[in-house]
């Protein structure tokens, strides 16, 4: 026979449990990557208020900038790359570093005068009061 038959890449259980396995990786670095603004955030909002709290370890307060305009929120900050002793070498760096923005439509409008942000152990807790002339007005009808 001129041609050797080509072996599949299927042939054995073991090459396919490999190759589920470099597919698994690869979806989950996938959904990974998904995750990774900075700083994450967690929002919640009732009728009256709005409340962001945002992790933003090893940040100086001096170094947070948040602005309001209209219903966004924008939150921004850096983070300085950890000096290196003369002698050391990194064998892992997964800390982010450098400046980050992120910015966040909220539900409604705000007063942005009353707004009102605290920083401790790492969190930046943000509340936001619902501005008067955005909030549900009720309605009374009369009968004739």
């Amino acid at each position: 026979m001129f041609f050797q038959e080509l072996a599949s890449p299927f042939d054995s259980a073991t090459q396919m449990q490999i190759l589920q396995d470099r597919l698994s990786r690869l979806v989950n670095n996938i959904h990974e990557s998904r995750n990774t603004e900075f700083p994450p955030i967690n929002v919640w909002a009732s009728e009256k208020s709005i409340v962001v709290v945002a992790e933003v370890p090893g940040i100086d307060a001096e170094d947070i900038d948040l602005q309001v305009c209209n219903q966004t929120v924008t939150l921004k900050t850096k983070r300085h790359l950890a000096e290196q002793e003369e002698g050391q070498t990194f064998h892992r760096r997964e800390r982010g570093h450098g400046q980050f923005t992120r910015s966040i439509e909220l539900p409604y409008a705000i007063d942005a005068e009353t707004v009102n942000a605290s920083f401790s152990n790492g969190m930046l807790r943000i509340e936001f009061t619902r501005a008067a002339a955005d909030l549900p007005k009720k309605i009374t009808v009369q009968a004739s």
